[in-house]
C-alpha cells in the first residue's frame, strides 16, 4: 500500500543524515579513540626509551672517563688528560667535558667551556638539567694507599679526588620526538580515512533500513495499524522488523476488539440510561401525584378541624374536645412529615435562595426561646438562651430554620438536664452552638445522622422520636449558607451542634417594631377574599374557615365563577387565594393574573399548593407570589393573610 504523507515526512532527509552521522560517530569514535591511545602509548614509549638511552650514554661516558683519566689526573699529566677529553668530546652528543678539582677549580676543560660555569662541586654521582642540556657528574680518584696498590703511594704528585663533568646535547632527543609525532600523524592520516569509508558504508545501509522502520512505526503510531515492514535483514535488525510486525498485528487486533467492546458497552449503557431515566420520570410523577393526592384530603381535614374547633369552642363536652385534639394531633403529625419532605424537595430543587442581611442574632434567639420554652418545660428541661450583642450578615430565616431543627432534636432526645443555645466570637466571625445533656452520639454515626431517615434509636418508627429528616434539612440549609455543621458528642455526655456565621457591624442597631397584638384580627375582619380551588371539599372547608375569621369570601372552582361573584358583589377583592393546580390545565399564577387584570394589579395574592415537583416549585418561585404548602396550619394561613393585608406583601414570601 502507498504510504501516507506524515507531517514530519518533509524532515525525512535531515533525519536520515542525522542518523548516518550518528552511526558514523558510533563507528569512528572507538576506532579514533583506540588509534589515538595506541599512538600516544607507543610515542611515549619511544620517547621514554630515547631519553633513557641518552641518560645511559651520559652516565657511561662520565663513568668510563673518570676511570680512564684517574691516573693521569693524579700524575698531573694535563696533556694526556686533554687528549683523552678531546677524544671523548668528539662524539656528536657531547658538548663539553671538564675535570673539576675538589675545591671547585677546573683542572682541564674541552669543548664549550662557558657551559660549565654554573656547575658547582658536588659529592658523589649526580645528574642535572642545564637549560636544554643534560649534565652528568662522576667522582674520580684512587683508594687509600694503605689499602690498595703500594705503587700509588710512591706517586710524586698525588692529588685529591676530582669530579668528571660531562654535558650532553638533547637535540637528538628532540629529533626523536619530532620523528615520532610525524610517524603518528602519518598513521592517523592513513588509518582514519579507511575507517571512515568502512563506517560510511555501514551507516548508509543501516540508516536506510532504520529509516524505513522509523517511518513504519510513525504510521503505526498515527493509527495505520495495517502497516507492515518487509523482513529483509538478519540478526538483531531482522528480529526488530519481525517484532514491529507482531506489534502492529497485536495492536490492530486489540483495537478492533476494543472498538467492538466499546460499541457493545455503549449500546448497553444507552439502554440502561434510557431505562433509568424512564424509571426516574415514572418515580417522580408517582411521588408528585401521590404527594398531591395525599395533601388534598389532609388539607381538607386540617381546615375542617380548625372550623370545628371554632364551632365547638364554647359549651362542648370534654370528650368532644379530646377527640378534636386527637384529630388535630394526627393531622399535624402528617403535616410535619409532608412539610419536611417538601423542605428537602425545595432544597434539592435549588429554589431556596439565601437573602443575607445584617441582623441582631439575639432577635432569632428570642424567637427560638419563645417557641421552645414551653415544650422544654413540659419535659422538665431547662432551655438556656445566652444573651449576645453580636450581629451577623446572613439569612436570618434560614438561620432560624436551622436552630429550630437542632433545638427540636435536642429537646426530643434529652430526658433530663438542659438545652443551651448561644453564640461566641471565633476569629472574624461567630459560631452558633446548641448543647444538650442527652444520650450522646457515637463517633461512628456522627456523619450518618445527616442522612435522610437515619435514626440511632427508633426501630418502631415512633413519631415522638422524629422522622429522621431534621438533620438532613439542617445540612442542606447550612450548605446554602456556605458553612458546615460540626458535631461534638460523646455517649452519655451529651452533644454539641455548631455552625459558623459571618459577623457584621450595623449602622443602626434599632430593631423593627413588631405588629401589635390584635392587629391581625382587625385586618382580617370584613376583608373580601377571592378564593379559587377546583377541589370542592377543600373549597367548602376554606369558605367555612375564612368566614369563621369574620372575612367575606367570593369562592369558586375557576376564575370565571369567582370573577362573576365579585362583579355581583360590586367590589374588588382585598386579597386573592388560589390553588396552584386548577382544572382545565390552568395554574393559580394565571388565575391570579386574570383577577389582577380585572380588579387591580396591586391586589396581594397567595398561592397554595401540594405539588412538590421541582418544575412546579421553580415556576412558583419565578412568579414572585407568596406561597404556602399543603397541608397548612390555619394559624399560618391567618398570619400570612394578615401580613398581606397589612401592606407588607411586596416581594416574594415563602413558607419558610
Amino acid at each position: 500500500m502507498a504510504p501516507e504523507q506524515h507531517p514530519a515526512a518533509g524532515g525525512g532527509r535531515s533525519r536520515l543524515n542525522d542518523l548516518r552521522l550518528r552511526i558514523l560517530a558510533i563507528a569512528l569514535t572507538p576506532a579514533l579513540v583506540g588509534l589515538l591511545l595506541l599512538t600516544l602509548y607507543f610515542s611515549n614509549r619511544i620517547l621514554h626509551e630515547a631519553e633513557q638511552a641518552l641518560q645511559t650514554r651520559g652516565r657511561d661516558i662520565a663513568r668510563h672517563l673518570a676511570a680512564a683519566a684517574e691516573y693521569d689526573y693524579l700524575l698531573g699529566n694535563i696533556v694526556a688528560l686533554k687528549r683523552l677529553l678531546d677524544y671523548t668530546a668528539a662524539r656528536p652528543e657531547v658538548l663539553t667535558i671538564g675535570i673539576m678539582e675538589a675545591g671547585g677549580a677546573w683542572h682541564v676543560v674541552t669543548g664549550h667551556a662557558l657551559l660549565l660555569m654554573p656547575i658547582a662541586w658536588q659529592e658523589g654521582i649526580h645528574e642535572q638539567a642545564l637549560g636544554a642540556n643534560r649534565v652528568f657528574l662522576h667522582p674520580m680518584g684512587v683508594a687509600d694507599p694503605a689499602d690498595s696498590d703500594p705503587y700509588l703511594a710512591a706517586l710524586p704528585h698525588r692529588k685529591t679526588a676530582g669530579q668528571v663533568v660531562v654535558v650532553l646535547n638533547t637535540a637528538s632527543l628532540e629529533q626523536t620526538r619530532a620523528d615520532v609525532l610525524a610517524g603518528a600523524g602519518v598513521l592517523v592520516a592513513v588509518f582514519l580515512p579507511l575507517v571512515g569509508a568502512v563506517a560510511w558504508r555501514m551507516s548508509h545501509g543501516l540508516s536506510h533500513r532504520l529509516r524505513a522502520l522509523s517511518q513504519a512505526v510513525e504510521r503505526i503510531a498515527d493509527g495505520q495499524l495495517s502497516v507492515r515492514v518487509t523482513a529483509a535483514s538478519s540478526g538483531e535488525l531482522g528480529l526488530l522488523e519481525q517484532n514491529i510486525n507482531r506489534m502492529a498485528s497485536a495492536l490492530q487486533e486489540g483495537r478492533e476488539g476494543l472498538e467492538r467492546r466499546i460499541r457493545e458497552a455503549t449500546a448497553e449503557l444507552t439502554a440502561q440510561k434510557q431505562a433509568a431515566e424512564a424509571a426516574v420520570q415514572v418515580k417522580s410523577r408517582f411521588l408528585a401525584a401521590a404527594s398531591h393526592d395525599l395533601r388534598q384530603p389532609l388539607h381538607a381535614l386540617t381546615l375542617l378541624v380548625a372550623a370545628l374547633k371554632e364551632r365547638l369552642s364554647s359549651g362542648q363536652t370534654q370528650d368532644t374536645q379530646q377527640l378534636v385534639g386527637h384529630i388535630e394531633t394526627s393531622a399535624l403529625a402528617m403535616q410535619e412529615l409532608l412539610n419536611a419532605l417538601l423542605d428537602l424537595s425545595r432544597l434539592d430543587a435549588g429554589v431556596v435562595v439565601a437573602h443575607p442581611e445584617c441582623f441582631a442574632l439575639m432577635r432569632v434567639l428570642h424567637n427560638i426561646q419563645r417557641q421552645f420554652a414551653p415544650l422544654a418545660a413540659e419535659k422538665g428541661l431547662t432551655l438556656q438562651v445566652r444573651s449576645t450583642q453580636a450581629w451577623s450578615y446572613t439569612d436570618p430565616v434560614l438561620v432560624e430554620r436551622i436552630l429550630i431543627n437542632l433545638v427540636a432534636n435536642a429537646i426530643r432526645y434529652t430526658e433530663s438536664g438542659w438545652v443551651s443555645i448561644g453564640a461566641r466570637q471565633e476569629g472574624d466571625g461567630l459560631r452558633l452552638e446548641v448543647w444538650d445533656t442527652g444520650p450522646g452520639i457515637p463517633q461512628a454515626y456522627q456523619d450518618k445522622i445527616f442522612e435522610e431517615y437515619f435514626q440511632l434509636v427508633n426501630p418502631e418508627r415512633s413519631r415522638d422520636k422524629g422522622m429522621g429528616l431534621g438533620l438532613a434539612i439542617v445540612a442542606r440549609l447550612a450548605r446554602l449558607l456556605g458553612t458546615p455543621v460540626n458535631v461534638y458528642s460523646e455517649p452519655g455526655k451529651g452533644s454539641c451542634f455548631s455552625f459558623r456565621l459571618p459577623a457584621c457591624q450595623p449602622e443602626n442597631r434599632l430593631e423593627d417594631t413588631a405588629v401589635a397584638p390584635g392587629s391581625a384580627e382587625t385586618q382580617l375582619r370584613h376583608a373580601l377574599v377571592a378564593c379559587i380551588d377546583d377541589d370542592l371539599g377543600i373549597l367548602e372547608a376554606m369558605v367555612e374557615l375564612l368566614a369563621g375569621w369574620g372575612m367575606e369570601v367570593a369562592a369558586g372552582p375557576d376564575v370565571a365563577q369567582v370573577q362573576a361573584d365579585l362583579m355581583q358583589l360590586g367590589r374588588s377583592p382585598d386579597v386573592i387565594v388560589s390553588d396552584f393546580r386548577l382544572a382545565g390545565g390552568c395554574s393559580g399564577v394565571e388565575a391570579i393574573a386574570s383577577l389582577r387584570q380585572a380588579f387591580g394589579a396591586q391586589i396581594p395574592a397567595l398561592l397554595i399548593t401540594g405539588d412538590t415537583a421541582a418544575e412546579t416549585i421553580q415556576a412558583i418561585d419565578a412568579s414572585g407570589l407568596a406561597v404556602l404548602h399543603k397541608p397548612l396550619r390555619p394559624a399560618k394561613l391567618r398570619a400570612m393573610l394578615s401580613y398581606l393585608l397589612a401592606g407588607r406583601g411586596g416581594g416574594t414570601l415563602r413558607d419558610d
